[in-house]
């Protein structure tokens, strides 16, 4: 299922050298929600969840629409991969230094992909080693007492 549409990626773009070809763009849009798809598994099923929630929930859809347009706006702003770029004409320089591990590339950050798991239900627990028979465990009954 597609989360995301050329035209929300059109929408969000800032200046005046937006892309025009929806067909290119859905190409690649699709290939950023199958990158999320593989990153976060259960998307699709948490979003489904939420959307039969009374009254429905979007975020999560919308977050998803939101990580997908950031990963192809990348890619279209950088398509070459480019890390620095200089020109130089007479004694001015103009320079520009993109950012992230793969400049360019079609990756999720790890703030994108922390968006879209969600709350972690996981987390430190503790078994209690004292038998229940033990006067020292919280549910300890004295033999004999009627409950």
């Amino acid at each position: 299922m597609a989360w995301t549409t050329p035209q929300d990626v059109i929408d969000a773009w800032i200046g005046s050298d937006a892309p025009s070809e929806t067909s290119l763009l859905n190409i690649w849009l699709q290939k950023a929600e199958r990158e999320i798809r593989f990153r976060v598994p259960d998307l699709q099923a948490r979003i489904d969840a939420q959307a039969e929630l009374i009254p429905p929930l979007t975020d999560l859809q919308e977050a998803a629409v939101d990580v997908a347009v950031a990963m192809v706006t990348r890619v279209f702003r950088n398509p070459e991969g480019i890390r620095q770029t200089n020109t130089t004409t007479g004694p001015f320089t103009e320079s520009a230094t993109y950012g992230g591990d793969v400049p360019g590339g079609l990756v999720l950050t790890d703030d994108e992909l922390a968006k879209l798991q969600g709350v972690q239900t996981h987390g430190a627990f503790t078994i209690d080693m004292i038998p229940s028979t033990s006067v020292f465990s919280p549910n300890y009954v004295a033999p004999g007492t009627t409950l």
